[in-house]
């Protein structure tokens, strides 16, 4: 025999109560005191209970009985009545704010209906539920309601309710579809960003074909305009980053450009998309940096400063985004003369509070490579500490190994010859123990190690030439060529700093 679902039989405790009571709103309790209290003034127990966790009370039984003079022994039955009246108050409250909250209430009435054989009037709720519960937008509610319409296929005529059932059995597959389709993509992009953090360049094997499969199965999600716009955004989002991964620029840039070609289009009173358009052109003007397109670059910069911001926060956002890609185009393509003014403005920004923690190491990065080319040593060396010495751990793998590589490649620029043995060898170590084997990091880190015993400046010359010839040969694999130049232009220091 299956047990009776019964609330009552959800254990509650005072902590429970306390934090939903400070959960609510001033118009939230407001509502509640009136459901239960009402115009007459008159305070049950269970009011008062409410009133003292309100005002701060100690959620212990000893100190709510002090507080409120109830010495019953049903006080644990009053906690637990509470606390379901409070939420059945909060579903009132919120009925005609939330669609799915009203879908929920004509589920509930198209149920009771059919429960007291009234089918005509439990059919009538069952249509009007299915009218307005988006498709694409709430499918799981099409499928709920679907499936109480297939209770009053036994008051239909036998030969209407094959036709019937026919029809209400490809809905529910079509709505299954789109749920299926909405969790593929939502994991896709979980999945996708997961890969760009951690492995990005992409040199593992393993992650390049589960990059591949998890492209082909969101490529045969369909993207429709009808669609969810959190479903197609996640879709063409996710599939960028994995072109992305991949090295296709092109693909990239297209599926990009489409996020935000669909974030734009939706109704700005439904949805806050500032942030998310900020976003994706963030992602959009990098990936044309990246394929070097100027011409592409600065159009997409423009639009991006161009987009719409509401208050301070936003605005903020938007200033260290727009920065962040200034610096990214002063590195990327060596304007370093052209970039002194955009340095400038980032040191500024970085005296105060930033509102992307992780944007904010990414900016530190990029001035510490702009002090290393323009020969500042000691302004890089004071760059390095800053993000060695971070809280937040960065989520690209590679990133502290470059870390390290360059407190090297800076001290022995600063000719601080007798540093340089234990740091190479605490750089080994942490390669080591992070199993990290890639060919750019070995080679670089290798020969910091054969210059230690170079005391002439021709022997140390071959060795520069060495690394160089190193550096083509590793420029023939994409993926070892690209990490080679997104953590640090070391063949540029190589040819130009130091040739």
């Amino acid at each position: 025999m299956h047990k009776i679902l019964n609330s009552e039989q959800v254990k509650v405790s005072w902590g429970d109560l306390s934090d939903l009571i400070t959960a609510m709103t001033p118009s939230e309790k407001g509502y509640f005191r009136k459901s239960r209290v009402g115009f007459t003034g008159q305070e049950s127990a269970s009011m008062r209970i409410f009133d003292v966790l309100e005002r701060g009370c100690k959620p212990e039984t000893a100190a709510i009985r002090e507080a409120t003079d109830l010495h019953e022994e049903n006080i644990y039955s009053l906690r637990s009545f509470l606390y379901k009246h409070i939420l059945r108050s909060l579903k009132s409250f919120h009925l005609e704010k939330s669609k799915q909250f009203a879908l929920r209430e004509i589920l509930d009435h198209a149920e009771i209906l059919l429960g007291k054989g009234l089918h005509e009037q439990s059919k009538r709720y069952v249509q009007q539920g299915i009218e307005n519960s988006d498709p694409h937008v709430l499918p799981a509610y099409q499928v709920l309601f679907r499936i109480q319409q297939i209770q009053l296929l036994k008051f239909l005529e036998e030969d209407e309710k094959i036709t019937a059932t026919e029809e209400i059995v490809d809905a529910i597959s079509h709505s299954a579809d789109i749920i299926k389709h909405s969790y593929i993509a939502r994991r896709g992009l979980t999945k996708a960003l997961y890969f760009v953090n951690r492995h990005f360049p992409l040199r593992d094997d393993t992650i390049k074909q589960q990059t591949a499969e998890l492209l082909n199965e969101l490529l045969a999600i369909p993207d429709d305009p009808s669609q969810n716009y959190l479903m197609r955004n996640s879709r063409n989002a996710a599939i960028s980053l994995l072109y992305r991964l991949l090295g296709n620029w092109d693909a990239a840039i297209t599926f990009q450009e489409k996020t935000i070609r669909i974030i734009e289009q939706v109704d700005a009173q439904l949805l806050n998309r500032n942030i998310p358009v900020i976003n994706a052109y963030y992602n959009y003007v990098s990936l044309l940096l990246n394929k070097g397109d100027e011409i592409g670059f600065n159009t997409a910069m423009t639009q991006l400063e161009a987009s719409p911001v509401s208050g301070k926060a936003e605005i903020r956002y938007k200033e260290a985004i727009v920065l962040q890609l200034k610096l990214d185009k002063c590195i990327f393509t060596k304007q370093f003369s052209e970039g002194a003014a955009v340095v400038q403005e980032a040191e500024q920004f970085l005296t105060e509070a930033h509102p992307i923690p992780g944007l904010r190491q990414d900016m530190v990065y990029r001035l510490l490579v702009y002090y290393i080319f323009t020969r500042d040593f000691d302004t890089a060396s004071t760059k390095l500490l800053q993000l060695l010495h971070a809280y937040e751990p960065h989520t690209l793998r590679s990133f502290p190994v470059h870390l390290r590589l360059l407190q090297i490649l800076i001290h022995f620029e600063l000719k601080h010859y007798l540093l340089l043995p234990s740091l190479i060898r605490n750089t080994y170590r942490f390669m080591m123990q992070q199993e990290l084997y890639f060919e750019v990091e070995r080679v670089i880190l290798n020969f910091f190690k054969r210059i230690l015993s170079k005391s002439d400046q021709q022997a140390l010359s071959k060795e520069f030439a060495h690394l160089l010839q190193q550096f083509n040969q590793i420029e023939n694999d994409y993926n070892e060529r690209l990490a080679m130049h997104t953590f640090f232009d070391y063949k540029y220091w190589v040819e130009r700093v130091r040739g």
